[in-house]
């Protein structure tokens, strides 16, 4: 795939600033992913990861540099994202484990990872629906928009289902917000009622029986074990970490110290996005993320703003879902940074874009 990527900038002789302006929110995160090899328990592994993880954010952020057209890029992500689902389709008669006793997992293997699929692929075949120049015919959207929701509703993951509604609210919300300033300040003082009303709760009642009544398992399905894990791991190590995939070793010793602490099985995240990268790269990590973050918003608010003037229908809009849909399933899931194309690959791709367009905004005004 670098490769491939390499040839494109070269054919549209894309420029080394812009392809610096694409790579700079990721450079934090990817710096300390490669330095955490000096220090890391297990170096050898940390190195493979580190590397693989280099490559692939590279590649996806000169990719999205290539792109000059947001519809352009929208229409090839709809056809990318229309294969994946007919292949989706096509898995539960052709391939037996696609329907699994946790819910359907078509081609991805697992019913969270088909979940995660459909959380960044139904806005775009809700953009194709909408928009004839994104899906070439919107019956075809349309087709992919209703397949799409009834495959996600077979995936049967939580934590799918409400990373999408949070990431439409919260869309809606800030497009409110954008055209009603006098909205902001009633929000923020809602916002403020509402978190002091649910510290109250917490502290009054307890997370245990506040969970148990909520969802009915306070362990979020053995989730608590896990985390008890990461954390401490993080305690051992808090500001540098043990290094980047260095948590998730094999072998005889790392089943011995799961067995120490009750656990009999062992496993390759933590289930929560935040303490995976806070147990490998420490308080140095979590800042460099917060870096990727906060620079992934400003810029997507920013073009949102300035480019396509706050509309639903267009990449800035699909930006800001994406990036909210992902802070949220974080905290049941380890999605950030991950090896693989994805909901954290797009979040990726789609940052490098804003910012490869502020970049070249920019260079306008310049002239």
């Amino acid at each position: 795939m670098l490769f491939a990527v390499c040839i494109l900038v070269h054919a549209y002789r894309i420029s080394a600033r812009r392809l610096l302006y694409a790579l700079v929110p990721m450079g934090p995160i990817l710096l300390v992913i490669m330095l955490s090899t000096v220090w890391s328990d297990y170096p050898e592994l940390t190195i493979r990861r580190a590397s693989r993880e280099l490559i692939e954010v590279t590649a996806l952020a000169m990719l999205a540099a290539c792109f000059w057209n947001a519809r352009v890029m929208l229409a090839v992500l709809f056809r990318a994202f229309l294969i994946v689902g007919c292949l989706d389709l096509s898995s539960s008669a052709i391939f037996p484990n696609s329907l699994t006793d946790l819910g359907f997992a078509g081609i991805h293997g697992h019913k969270n990872l088909a979940g995660q699929f459909f959380v960044v692929a139904l806005p775009v075949y809700l953009l194709g629906t909408l928009d004839k120049e994104i899906s070439g015919n919107r019956l075809l959207g349309l087709l992919s928009l209703i397949s799409g929701v009834a495959m996600l509703a077979a995936t049967q993951s939580k934590t799918s289902v409400g990373a999408i509604v949070f990431g439409f609210s919260t869309l809606l919300l800030a497009r409110a917000l954008s055209r009603n300033p006098t909205l902001r300040i009633s929000l923020l003082l809602f916002l403020l009622l509402a978190l002091l009303c649910a510290v109250a709760v917490a502290v009054s009642w307890g997370p245990s029986e506040l969970l148990e009544m909520l969802i009915g398992d306070p362990t979020l399905t053995g989730r608590d074990q896990i985390w008890r894990y990461a954390i401490n791991k993080f305690d051992g190590s808090p500001v540098l970490g043990v290094g980047y995939g260095a948590i998730w070793q094999v072998g005889l010793l790392i089943q011995l110290a799961l067995r120490e602490m009750g656990l009999f099985f062992v496993f390759n995240e933590a289930h929560n996005g935040y303490l995976e990268i806070a147990a490998q790269l420490g308080i140095v990590g979590i800042i460099s993320l917060l870096i990727f973050l906060i620079t992934t918003l400003l810029n997507g608010l920013s073009y949102w703003a300035t480019i396509e003037k706050n509309t639903l229908y267009g990449a800035g809009a699909f930006t800001i879902y994406i990036f909210w849909a992902l802070v949220l399933s974080n905290i049941t899931e380890s999605l950030y940074f991950q090896p693989g194309i994805g909901s954290s690959g797009i979040l990726i791709f789609l940052s490098a874009f804003v910012a490869s367009r502020k970049e070249r905004s920019m260079v306008r005004s310049d002239q």
